[in-house]
């Protein structure tokens, strides 16, 4: 009898290493692009959505400013008109065409105003019919100013009592403008939005919008109740922003913004946005393909060695690789082929060059990390001062306007001034942190003997009554491969932040020469030193140990990136021979030969 067969093992689906490797690039890059996407679509509508909402909040506030402003200025031409002499007399004697020819003179130094004079009995001489709670006002000598409705229809009129000496209350005199379209084209233009402007009595009086919905909106507007808070409406399938608010006499101001017209321009972006995403995923496909088949290839090779030494052919040969790792496999497999003598003694001499490499290896991976996070601090700040750059232009231009308005009052102009002067320092800090992103020259060639000696002068000359000694110790003359002006901006933070530092008494020394390809720059300084806890942080953006406002920790930051950006390297560290700091620049020679026979 046969007996039972036992079942063939069950085998996995297997996928090549390449197929696997460009898979996960795909997967990674749609993970991470999609949502993102998805969320930069909705944070742009509600942005622009919430930044129609800011701009309306502020036209109630515009609209008050203005009337406010418009009405002490006409409520002063209206006094001034009731108390010219000639008027006075003219109106108390009853000579209208008199009173009425030199209110009109009056009024003509007034732009815009036209003239209004009432007599002592309440009948219109010059202008619309003034109302008679405005006329009563007068007489117990108040100024009103409010928006009437007259038979021109309404207007903005500001009256004052025009008193005899004898005669006593002798009518009323004043200006008025008319309040309709024009005015509403001005709010428009202050406020960046339509504006429906409703008489008193209820009827449309002006509108800058578009003319299909104006009708609608001002049934819809006139059921809402008067408050600075921005409210939605829709109309006719279409969503407006709308605030109202209400003038002296009963007048009524809505603004009203369309949002289908503030987010046009979404349709555009978002279809950016989806072009790029697309490229994105073609780019990181082709080089996710590229990649895989880099890895791929050795991974295969070290496979077939494998196999090979499995079947007793220790002579077979391993492919060599790019990658560390793999690479280290492939030797691995060589030195297992040999004599076990032989391979326990180069195992040993493996392992004290494994500690050697370990030991450089941790030198390299602390510059790596260090350069990698200066490098995501720099991307940060370009993009920070990018983002903050815009809105503190806009926001200077809103102070320039308000400090014109208030060019009257002494200490809201003061105010005003301090912070114009602060946004601009803002301006000019982000001006910096996008400047130490720009791209600059890196090529170019110097003598860096000369360069010290130049910055050695200059900060000579900028010592004034400060006892510091400024020594250079340089070879006649020193090829480098950097930069004048590059070098001398490194050379200028290193030696200020040593004069800085001495506090108006010691030496700066600055020692030049040449070490085997490369020159060593050392500015060395007779202060007290760098702090343990500070040494390790003095290249990182912002950082500073001065108590002033002098600076703001970005001169080293910068310092550094030129220094690296040429190929060179710097470092801080406190003296060995002494008290004080030292920072050694190391850049590349033009022509290290000479350099290296002497040396």
């Amino acid at each position: 009898m046969v007996g039972d067969l036992e079942p063939a093992p069950h085998r996995p689906m297997t996928i090549s290493l390449r197929s696997a490797l460009t898979g996960l690039v795909l997967l990674v890059v749609l993970v991470g692009l999609v949502p993102a996407a998805l969320l930069l679509d909705d944070r742009l509508v509600a942005g622009l959505e919430q930044g129609v909402r800011d701009d309306m909040a502020s036209a109630p506030i515009v609209l008050r400013d203005r009337f406010e402003n418009q009405a002490g200025a006409r409520m002063m031409h209206a006094k001034e008109m009731a108390s010219h002499p000639g008027l006075v007399s003219a109106l108390a004697s009853g000579d209208a065409a008199t009173a009425s020819d030199l209110a009109s003179e009056v009024a003509a130094a007034f732009p815009g105003e036209n003239a209004l004079l009432v007599a002592e009995d309440g009948s219109a001489l010059l202008g619309p019919t003034a109302p008679r709670s405005l006329v009563e006002a007068t007489r117990d000598g108040g100024m009103p100013v409010e928006i009437v409705e007259t038979e021109e229809g309404p207007v903005t009129m500001a009256v004052a009592p025009v008193i005899d000496p004898v005669e006593g209350w002798a009518g009323v005199a004043g200006v008025w403008v008319p309040m309709g379209s024009e005015e509403a084209d001005r709010l428009s233009a202050l406020t960046r939005s339509d504006v429906l402007l409703r008489a008193p009595d209820g009827a449309l009086a002006g509108y800058t919008g578009r003319q299909e919905p104006a009708m609608g909106l001002f049934a819809l507007l006139a059921e809402q109740p008067l408050s600075d808070d921005v409210r939605e409406l829709a109309l006719a399938g279409e969503r407006y922003f709308v605030v109202s608010a209400g003038l002296p006499g009963g007048a009524r101001v809505s603004f009203v913004r369309s949002l289908r017209e503030e987010l046009a321009v979404v349709p555009a972006l978002r279809t950016a946005g989806a072009t790029a995403i697309g490229l994105a995923l073609v780019l990181s496909l082709m080089a996710g393909l590229w990649v895989a088949g880099r890895l791929a290839r050795p991974v295969t090779a070290l496979a077939g060695a494998a196999g090979r030494i499995t079947d007793g052919d220790f002579d077979a040969s391993v492919e060599r690789s790019g990658v560390r790792e793999v690479d280290q496999v492939a030797q691995a497999f060589e030195v297992m082929s040999e004599a076990l003598a032989l391979r326990i003694e180069e195992l040993r001499g493996a392992n004290r060059e494994l500690e050697d490499r370990q030991e450089r290896l941790g030198i390299l991976q602390a510059e790596l990390v260090q350069r990698d996070r200066l490098a995501a601090a720099s991307r940060l700040l370009a993009q920070l001062a990018h983002e903050v750059r815009n809105p503190v232009a806009s926001v200077r231009n809103c102070l320039e306007i308000l400090r014109r308005r208030v060019d009257g009052d002494a200490e809201a102009s003061e105010l005003a001034d301090l912070a114009i002067d602060e946004l601009l320092r803002m301006h000019e800090l982000a001006e910096r942190m996008l400047d130490l992103h720009r791209p600059g020259a890196t090529e170019g060639e110097c003598d860096g003997a000369s360069v010290v000696r130049e910055v050695a002068a200059v900060v000579r000359v900028g010592l004034g009554d400060d006892d510091i000694k400024v020594r250079v110790d340089a070879p006649e003359s020193l090829g480098l491969e950097v930069p004048a002006d590059a070098l001398k901006q490194v050379l200028l933070n290193l030696v200020q932040n040593a004069q800085d530092a001495l506090g108006g008494q010691g030496s700066i020394e600055v020692r030049v020469a040449a070490a085997g390809t490369n020159a060593r720059i050392d500015v060395l300084d007779s202060g007290p030193g760098i702090s343990d806890e500070a040494l390790p942080q003095v290249f990182d953006p912002f950082f500073t140990t001065k108590a002033d406002v002098r600076g703001v920790g970005l001169g080293l930051f910068t310092a550094a990136g030129i220094v690296r950006g040429h190929g060179g390297r710097i470092a801080a560290a406190n003296r060995s021979d002494g008290r004080g700091a030292r920072f050694t620049v190391e850049v590349p020679l033009t022509d290290p030969s000479p350099q290296e026979a002497s040396a």
